[in-house]
């Protein structure tokens, strides 16, 4: 006879052999000994994880003799035939080759009808999710009312492709990754069986390394037994499925940590040129510093072959937590660069050296490091509270250097008290609009601030920046927010340049009243007055382009610039409103139309 690959030797023949689905192996056996079978099942799972092995257990045990029986008898013919395949009342379909609206429409020709030997003819569609949509609008009425000697049994590793219309025809079974300790067990008991020895530690990575799947434990299992001679060695499974030891790995993680880059390479090399591919060795590397993290934290759920090493258990002692997750992310960046890349053991090499360089020796800081760390935070916020008392102390003065000027002009207009009707003089020909680009010659220009602008400098207004707050000063709070709103962009010791998303945002600090009161606020937050200019971010951005250009060129700059000329910017503002007699209608809707006269010249 043939030799059968382990995990068809030892697939499940009753519902007792299933590893792992305790719920669903309850639910079915309770159904059938009540005989209370649905007509169509849905399993949903990870592969390898018996969805196919149980449908087919379904089946011998609505067909067995002893019927309703919650396990299979495993000897009448019914049983035996299902087993080995030949029985006609069991049909077991790959949708992913037989996805067709034909194959469906000839299976739903065929189940009107009786079964030939047993009970109940059973339809076991793996794969279903492969199905077209022609072929799920065919199963759909059968699938709903099917005769009653029919039961329909789906599986599918992807229920999320499967339409909402066929779910809920069905009874749902949502099977469930296999654990590592019951994968570890089943297979102990499978190589007594098979007479041979065994390393617990190589029985423990096969039950890892199978990710939850029944089918994939057993695959590799029968693989490494036919390269050991006698016993189960953990190197073996090693060298078969790719893996890289984790001697190697903290070995690897050791020298990252003491800065030993010949040690990193060298370490990477010898994987390398064992076999190991990059991808392996990035994350063996990522499970490891899992391992260590979860190891500090809880000192639970960490690998057994970890555990018991000591070379871990120092690692996980020294080491800063927040080194290694910073580490575990950068790690996870250099996997998904391995991918796409045509040289991944150059990347490995370059993300590890990256590593090696950026790490600090001492990484676990010694207790006089926090307590001067601490002092000096202790410092700061005295020193901030002080300075939050000075600017809310009414005697302290400095409130009144950013009161408005009330003598100013205009604000000597008193609107509200007169008594005598306003007069409105609108002039035969407006006055003509001046656009953005006409500029004062004493305006701070954009090349100024460029031709001297540092980072430092920039640095210090975005300092002085974020000190603004409304709530310390809620007669400006208006300004204050308009100048939060924008963005400093370029800064010199002459000025710095402030920016807007949206041309309204400019228009409003420039308005003669708003412009005044910012320029206030900016020379009592440096202290003196420090000029700034203040323009669009789409205007900024297309003359900053400009300046390069012609820098490039050898060209003494000369650009635009966006007018900080106060009149002229509420004239651009409000021209519409003017050709519209808009003002007047302002007026009007103010004062009420008794108190105006409208007066043309």
């Amino acid at each position: 006879m043939s030799y059968h690959a382990l995990y068809r030797a030892y697939r499940p023949q009753k519902f007792s052999d299933v590893v792992g689905q305790k719920h669903i192996v309850r639910t079915i056996q309770n159904a059938l000994k009540h005989n209370r079978l649905s007509h169509a099942y849905l399993f949903c799972g990870p592969r390898g994880t018996g969805k196919t092995s149980i449908a087919k257990v379904i089946a011998k045990a609505v067909n067995c003799i002893n019927f309703p029986t919650d396990e299979p008898c495993n000897e009448c013919s019914n049983c035996q035939t299902i087993t080995n395949g030949s029985n006609a009342d069991v049909f077991e379909i790959d949708a992913a080759s037989n996805n067709g609206v034909d194959e469906i429409r000839e299976i739903r020709d065929k189940v009107k009808y009786a079964p030939t030997t047993g009970r109940y003819k059973v339809y076991i569609i793996d794969e279903v999710h492969m199905l077209s949509t022609g072929a799920f609008n065919a199963l759909l009425k059968t699938l709903e009312e099917p005769p009653k000697h029919v039961i329909f049994i789906l599986a599918t590793t992807e229920p999320h492709k499967i339409p909402p219309t066929i779910i809920s025809r069905c009874q749902r079974f949502d099977f469930k990754q296999i654990s590592i300790q019951e994968i570890t067990e089943h297979l102990i008991e499978i190589i007594k069986q098979q007479g041979l020895d065994y390393e617990d530690d190589a029985v423990k990575l096969i039950a890892q390394l199978s990710e939850g799947g029944m089918r994939d434990a057993l695959s590799l299992l029968d693989q490494v037994i036919s390269y050991s001679d006698t016993k189960i060695l953990l190197e073996d499974v090693h060298a078969l499925s790719g893996t890289i030891s984790n001697q190697q790995l903290l070995e690897t993680i050791h020298a990252i940590h003491e800065h030993d880059f010949s040690r990193v390479i060298d370490l990477i090399k010898d994987m390398i040129e064992s076999g190991k591919e990059a991808g392996r060795i990035i994350d063996g590397i990522i499970m490891v510093y899992r391992d260590i993290l979860v190891y500090q934290k809880s000192q639970k759920n960490v690998s057994d072959l970890l555990v018991n090493n000591e070379m871990f258990t120092q690692l996980a002692t020294n080491s800063n937590p927040q080194y290694i997750v910073d580490y575990l992310f950068k790690l996870n960046k250099i996997q998904s660069e391995l991918k796409y890349s045509n040289h991944p053991e150059l990347i490995l090499e370059i993300g590890l050296l990256g590593l090696v360089e950026e790490e600090p020796k001492s990484c676990t800081p010694t207790p006089n490091e926090y307590q001067v760390q601490i002092e000096a935070l202790k410092t700061e916020i005295t020193a901030l509270k002080e300075m939050v008392k000075n600017m809310g102390s009414s005697e302290g003065g400095r409130h009144k250097e950013l009161r408005i000027n009330k003598n100013e002009s205009q604000f000597k207009m008193d609107l509200f008290n007169q008594s005598q009707p306003i007069e409105i003089h609108l002039p035969k020909e407006p006055d003509p609009i001046i656009l953005p680009e006409h500029v004062p010659l004493t305006m701070l220009t954009i090349e100024q601030v460029l031709s001297k602008a540092t980072k430092e400098a920039r640095d210090h207004v975005l300092q002085k920046w974020v000190q603004l707050n409304p709530l310390l000063m809620p007669e400006h709070r208006d300004v204050i927010a308009l100048l939060k709103d924008g963005h400093v962009v370029a800064a010199s010791e002459e000025g710095f340049i402030l920016t807007y998303k949206h041309e309204p945002g400019c228009k409003r600090l420039l308005r003669e009243d708003n412009k005044k009161v910012a320029e206030q606020i900016v020379a009592y937050l440096f202290g003196k007055p420090y000029s700034f200019s203040v323009m669009p971010e789409a205007f900024w951005l297309e003359q900053r382009q400009s300046y390069i250009e012609q820098k490039r060129t050898g060209v003494t700059p000369r650009l635009k610039q966006y007018s900080q000329d106060l009149k002229n910017v509420i004239n651009y503002n409000h021209e519409e409103q003017t050709k519209n007699d808009g003002l007047v209608d302002n007026m009007i809707q103010m004062f009420g139309a008794d108190l105006v006269n409208i007066i043309d010249e």
